[in-house]
Order: structure tokens, then sequence, then C-alpha cells
């Protein structure tokens, strides 16, 4: 039997419910020569907000005799913790009264905490017996009960876990390592910094401008971003001041930093097999509109052509798929309707490339709703129970509700609205969002979604949301 009780009880309560009285002179049609008591379930599933959850306890053959049984939390057997998770005593003892008859019942209640923290899925152990000087036994003597997290927005860090030591706190080009930490660069320090169970400084701004030599003036500008398997973390670095050359920078996981190549008019990155993947737009100074790569280990290398198209309108995010297809958004200054805010596929970046419209992200029926200019600012592929999809970040001031992150299935092109920016700020201890200039989304194949934001004069302050369990 199941009841929810909507009230957290500070301890156990038991409550006794017996049923089966004999009515015919009082004598009890069982003598308890196999007294038994029995739970009504031993395994359970609930959500945190589901309040407290009773469960009963059944007699058979009780033979006018009274029966404690003992129920104890197991601490080792249990991921839940008491006061956080659940409120329940270390132990206690339920009791059948003489009086009880066969099918009789006592509940106990379990009261479960609902807290606004984003946590796995927990399990509390109960054990059940009954004191060796009683003449009874447990039909089944353990409880599991799962607790489900209701909780799927929080935040990896606030403005004052970001701050260095200068007080310049900023985060945007931020990407993940498989070891947990979240990896950005501050544009406002000018360094490179990773926040995992603290702020680490992984680059300063002097070592930086020090590893870019070739740079004429300071680097304050990161235009995207991303790893490969074994942590390495590629940047796409410049200097606002002027119409210079982008840099190619790897960050090694181990060893020192490198300057693969450096190229005007970069605007995005992926990593493949090897390959350091960018995109380029001519009329911000690359040779022409395209793909571009270099290898992701010698330095001061000349980016090679990939795969050009004169209608496309790059550097709003890239990443790649599993089977090293090649996937951008096409902004608003596309050439023709085939190519305009549409995301496109490279098929066989490292052999015979060829560019096609993959999607239209702003179709009719599509949730994401389009602005006049370039809306998407990131797309990231994670792949997620067998299924891949691109996570986009759409950033239209048209979008009734504010900024807005999807997810595009690439098996299909089917298109989910995952949430959007009302939605992140009222489930979110944070003040307003405003996007963290470039690559502000980093996404993993747990389905997180970590989201960098920035302190601006029109609202918006600097932390690094996490979002959990919203892909489809």
């Amino acid at each position: 039997m199941r009841r929810f009780c909507s009230a957290l009880l500070p301890v156990l309560v038991i409550g006794l419910v017996l049923t089966g009285c004999d009515s015919g002179g009082g004598v009890p049609s069982d003598l308890g020569e196999s007294t038994s008591i029995t739970l009504s379930e031993t395994s359970v599933t609930l959500g945190e907000g589901d309040g407290t959850y009773s469960v009963d306890l059944t007699i058979t053959d009780p033979g006018f005799k009274e029966v404690p049984v003992d129920v104890s939390f197991n601490a080792s057997q249990s991921t839940a913790t008491r006061d956080e998770d659940l409120r329940v005593p270390a132990d206690t003892t339920i009791r059948f009264p003489e009086s009880a008859t066969s099918g009789g019942t006592v509940s106990f209640d379990i009261p479960v905490i609902d807290d606004q923290m984003i946590e796995q899925q927990e399990t509390a152990v109960f054990d059940l017996s009954i004191p060796d000087s009683v003449d009874a036994e447990v039909g089944t003597s353990q409880l599991t009960l799962a607790i489900e997290n209701n909780d799927f927005f929080g935040l990896l860090a606030d403005a004052q876990d970001l701050e260095p030591a200068s007080g310049n706190t900023d985060a945007h080009c931020i990407v993940q390592r498989s070891s947990g930490e979240v990896v950005f660069f501050n544009s406002s320090e000018g360094g490179i910094f990773s926040y995992g169970d603290g702020l680490t400084v992984e680059r300063s701004a002097s070592n930086l401008n020090a590893d870019i030599s070739a740079a004429s003036n300071t680097i304050d500008r990161c235009d995207g971003v991303t790893k490969d398997d074994s942590d390495n973390v590629y940047f796409l670095f410049r200097s606002s001041e002027g119409s210079g050359s982008t840099y190619v920078y790897k960050l090694s996981a181990s060893g020192s930093p490198t300057v693969l190549a450096s190229e005007a008019g970069l605007g995005a990155l992926a990593h493949s097999n090897g390959t350091v993947y960018l995109a380029g737009v001519q009329f911000d100074g690359a040779p022409e509109d395209g793909f571009y790569s270099v290898n992701d280990t010698d330095a001061g290398q000349t980016v090679a052509e990939v795969v050009t198209d004169p209608d496309l309108d790059l550097g709003n995010g890239m990443d790649v798929d599993e089977n090293g297809n090649l996937y951008a958004f096409s902004g608003g200054f596309g050439g023709t309707e085939n190519r305009t805010r549409k995301i496109v596929r490279v098929t066989d970046p490292a052999g015979s490339a060829t560019i096609e419209t993959f999607v239209d992200p702003y179709r009719q029926g599509s949730p994401l709703i389009p602005d006049s200019g370039n809306d998407i600012g990131d797309v990231d592929i994670v792949n997620r129970n067998g299924e891949s999809f691109l996570v986009v970040y759409n950033g239209s001031f048209e979008a009734e509700n504010g900024d807005q992150w999807g997810s595009i299935r690439i098996s299909d092109q089917s298109i989910d609205l995952l949430f959007n920016r009302t939605q992140l700020i009222e489930n979110s201890p944070v003040g307003d969002f405003v996007s963290g200039f470039t690559e502000p989304v980093a996404v993993n194949n747990d389905g997180e979604i970590f989201v960098a934001s920035r302190q601006a004069s029109f609202g918006g302050e600097h932390y690094i949301a996490r979002v959990v369990d919203q892909l489809p």
C-alpha cells in the first residue's frame, strides 16, 4: 500500500492500523505458532518532491503476543544521507500489540527532504529485525527507497567563485575536461582559468601573451574553443585592437602551450582525429569563406584549405560528430537562401570534403525563434543513449522568454526546445543572464549543459550555470 503525505515530519512517525479483529467471542482463530511480519513492498522509487512516504508491515498468526520490529537506517549501504535527504532517526522500534490479529498492519513514515541541489539518484536502505527473545520472524528484512532528483538547474560557480586575485571576473569560451572541471577564457583578466573544486589559473595573462609573442597587442578576445580526447584544449585568440591575426592556441594537458597557426578571420574550431578544423570568414580577413585545418601538434603552420563556399557566413560555433563530419552555423550574411541562417555539414573533411545544408533551425514548426542576425551563437555535439544531438544556443531577441537552448537530433533533424532564459533564471539562484560572448555553452555526454553568463550594463551577472536532464 502506498500513501503520500505533504508534511515533512522531523521524526519517524508510527501509525497503527489494526484489521481483521475477531468478533466471535473474543477468541482468535490463530494461536501464534508461526508468527511472521511482511513488508508491503521492498523496493520503492519516488521523487524528492513527493513528501512523506508511508510503508506498511503486515502480521500473520500473531497469537496474543506483542511483536516489536526494529527498523534501522543502513548508512553503509545507503547513498542518501540522514537529515540531508530524509528525516529519520538512526533506528526505532514499532510494535504490533497483543490484540493484533492476522492481517493487522503497522505503518511507518519516511519523510523525504526536497532540497534545491542537483543530485544523482540516491538510495536509502532500511533493515528490519525482531529480537531473538520474540517467537516471530521477518519475511523480508530490507527495504530500499530510491530518491530521484527533481532539480535540473543549478550553479557550477557564481561570481565570487570565478573572481581571480585581480577581481576582474569573466568567463566565456567554455569547455569541460573529462575530469570534470570547466576551462574558460577570462577576457577581463586576459588569462585562462578552470573551475572544479575551486578556481585555478591555467595560464596567466602575462604568460599567455608571452606564448603568443607574434601578437602586437594584448590578447583579450577568444572566438572559439574545443578539446580532444586527451584533454588538450584549443582556443582561437586575438586582440580586439586592430584587425590582426587570430591565433590557434593549444593548451596542452601536460607540457608547454603551442601556437599551431595564425590567420585572420577565423571564427570557430573543432578537433577530430589529430586535426584541428577551423571556420573562416573572408569579410574578416580569411582567404575565403569556408573551412580550414591544421594538425594538432606542430607550431607555426600555414592553415590548409578543406572546402570553401562564398555563400557561407561562418564563425558562430562548430563541432564534429563521431564519424568526423563537421557542423557549423552559417549566419545572416550567407549569400543564398540555401546557406543563410542554416546549419551546414561538411562530410569527409579529411578526404573529399563536401558542404551540404543540414537543417534549417528556424523552419516552420521549430520551437527556435529567429531574429534578424546571427542568432545561433554556439553548436555542440553530444552522444546520449545511442543518439547524437546538436545542442545549440539561440540568442534571439525576438524569443518571448529570452535566449533559447535547443537540440537537433542528427538522425532525423527533429528540433526540441530544452529550456529558455526565463526558465534558467527562475530555477537558478541567479539574478539575470547575459550571454558570455562566444562559445558560452559546453555539453558533456551525461547530458549536462554548462552556460556562461557575464555581467553587463543592461543586466546579468557572472556565473556558470549547470543544467541536467533536458535532452529528449
